[in-house]
């Protein structure tokens, strides 16, 4: 068990099958794109995944879920999201970490993950990890401009760290 910086009790441990609503639940209200059932059901068994739920009330309330695909020496960050209400007290940053070093044990050599360009936020938090930024895909994620029926398009930053 780990405290934030709110003194809330966290758990941080590896997702099962059975945290499937309370990661639909989060990633509908606190990811702008969210996968929805299917995809969320898919990582669940088909790739590492870990939560930060709350350990201080009952029921338990997922507050992070962190998705990685390993294939070979490299491990790629599918998916990483923070209830809105806690973000930036570090609890992405724990994810990250306990991602990081799970799979160096499991002799990941190159960790890959990419990022929306406007995600500046996220950006910071990878490149204090030492991520690098190593390419760009112009035009790659959509967006919906506000009060516009066009849609637009922005690049995926794309990051690795060697361990």
């Amino acid at each position: 068990m780990i405290l934030n910086p709110m003194n809330v009790p966290i758990s941080l441990r590896p997702a099962v099958a059975s945290d499937l609503p309370a990661i639909i639940q989060l990633d509908a209200l606190s990811n702008p794109h969210p996968w929805g059932e299917k995809l969320v059901a898919d990582a669940l068994q088909s790739r590492e995944n870990w939560i930060l739920e709350s350990v201080g009330s009952t029921p338990h309330v997922v507050l992070g879920w962190l998705t990685a695909s390993v294939v070979l020496d490299q491990s790629e960050l599918e998916l990483i999201v923070i209830d809105s209400s806690v973000r930036r007290q570090g609890l992405a940053r724990q994810l990250m970490m306990v991602w990081s070093e799970t799979v160096a044990q499991q002799d990941v050599s190159e960790l890959l993950l990419e990022v929306r360009e406007s995600n500046v936020g996220a950006i910071s938090l990878y490149e204090s990890l030492g991520f690098e930024l190593v390419g760009r895909r112009k035009n790659y994620y959509q967006i919906e401009k506000k009060a516009q029926t066009e849609q637009g398009r922005e690049a995926a930053c794309l990051f690795t760290k060697i361990l």
